[in-house]
């Protein structure tokens, strides 16, 4: 999305602005010119003011707007524009392809290919226009429409940015085998003189793209201070301004290498011993290491998440997480026992109210916490009125009742009403404050019978 809306200050330059007999008009675009888009909106709003029927004005008001970010006064404007101009003005193409934008930003596919295709019928050229369209064929999944718009952007202007990275994004799924063949003798993956390739050599430059897109090429440069070995990268269309470097398979290796070493010196840094390292296995049981000491692919997708601060790797003896359909069973038959979700917060509220730990609330009141991955966690919290005389004589539904008591005070000071603590039936003498001070028993001195 950032990638369309960069392209608005580059056709800003050809808006109706031109009219350099208006004063007031001028003054707009010496703002713009300037990087004062508040004041050029302003200033705009001024000229509209002194003539309403200013289309140029009008215009060029939706498109700071659009830079402003106040996309709906942009869409109003530009609507506006189109009623005062006349079916065959030129402008029209700009009014409809920035209409596409503000469709796109909103996720709204289809009215934003609307507008790009009406901005296109007055424009065939229309980069945006053109840009835009391949976006929504993208993000539809149709791929081959979506190359066929970014390679006519780049017919009318081959230094576009956008369709450039856009078609490099979705390689190696999009080349044909003659596309294939090329970039496989550019890599080294095969050799020069080679006239077909195998699945395997396929599957070869999938990860080197892969690795590629991963910034594997930076990574490189980090680690050998800017100066890049010859033979790990080669350049295409090295004497042009779009300039594209590419791994080659010896640089492929070079950086698995590199990762692979990295990996084992923040697995020993976090007290994992060198026996324990070829056995570390990934969330779903996948090594994370080869036989020969290398980041397997499952291992470099471990290897990323602990740089995040995740939990993606375990030991022997380590238990592996629940996989998403275990998860998902697990809450099922808690709902189907009656169990009641409340969110992370209100949890945290309940320890607070409570002054408990939380495996004493898991213990008295029957609550579950399920991980769900990633450090996170779902809660919930028994219905059940059975009282319970191991925890003060009070219902397994404690808990529950003590959120709903929690939600109906915040609602009711929300709403400036008076706030009760019997709605639930637990009376005046509902308490909240369970445990003794170290949070590990149930305190019931005090507690309602």
């Amino acid at each position: 999305m950032k990638l369309i809306f960069a392209l608005i200050i580059s056709i800003f330059a050809v808006m109706p602005l031109e009219a350099k007999s208006d004063a007031c008009l001028a003054r707009s675009k010496e703002h713009f010119n300037e990087k004062e888009y508040t004041q050029a909106e302003k200033t705009l709003i001024k000229c509209l003011k002194a003539d309403p029927k200013n289309s140029d004005a009008l215009i060029s008001l939706a498109g700071v707007e659009m830079i402003l970010g106040k996309f709906n006064n942009a869409e109003q404007n530009f609507k506006r524009a189109l009623t005062q101009l006349e079916k065959k003005s030129p402008y029209r193409a700009y009014i409809y392809s920035r209409m596409g934008d503000i469709y796109m930003r909103r996720a709204n596919l289809k009215e934003a290919q609307k507008y790009y295709q009406a901005a296109l019928k007055y424009e065939p050229a229309n980069i945006n226009a053109l840009v835009g369209t391949g976006i929504c064929e993208e993000k539809a999944g149709n791929l081959k429409k979506a190359v066929d718009y970014y390679k006519k952007a780049l017919a009318v202007d081959f230094t576009n940015i956008v369709s450039r990275e856009r078609l490099i994004a979705l390689e190696p799924d999009i080349l044909t085998d003659e596309e294939l063949l090329r970039t496989m003798k550019e890599r080294n993956i095969i050799d020069p003189v080679a006239q077909n390739f195998s699945a395997e050599d396929k599957e070869t430059l999938k990860k080197i793209i892969t690795a590629e897109k991963g910034s594997g090429i930076e990574y490189l440069s980090q680690k050998f201070k800017g100066k890049i070995p010859n033979g790990f990268i080669v350049e295409r269309d090295s004497n042009k301004v779009y300039v594209r470097k590419m791994l080659t398979i010896t640089g492929y290796n070079e950086l698995i290498r590199q990762l692979s070493s990295d990996a084992k010196n923040f697995l020993i840094n976090k007290g994992v011993t060198p026996a324990q390292l070829f056995k570390a296995r990934d969330a779903s049981g996948k090594d994370i290491f080869n036989n020969a000491g290398n980041l397997t692919d499952a291992g470099l997708t471990a290897f990323t998440k602990m740089l995040r601060g995740e939990k993606s790797y375990y030991l022997p003896g380590e238990k592996l997480p629940a996989t998403q359909k275990e998860i998902e069973n697990k809450i099922k038959a808690l709902l189907a026992q009656g169990y009641y979700e409340v969110s992370p917060s209100d949890f945290v509220y309940l320890l607070d109210a409570t002054k408990c730990r939380e495996e004493v609330l898991h213990a008295y009141f029957r609550s579950r916490a399920i991980d769900t991955g990633n450090g996170k966690r779902r809660f919930f919290l028994s219905t059940d009125n059975t009282r319970n005389m191991r925890a003060c004589n009070l219902p397994f539904s404690h808990l529950y009742l003590a959120v709903q008591d929690y939600h109906a005070q915040k609602k009711a000071a929300r709403n400036n009403a008076p706030v009760y603590s019997n709605t639930f039936g637990t009376g005046n003498g509902f308490k909240i404050n369970l445990c003794t001070k170290d949070g590990l028993k149930l305190n019931c001195q005090g507690l309602p019978d």
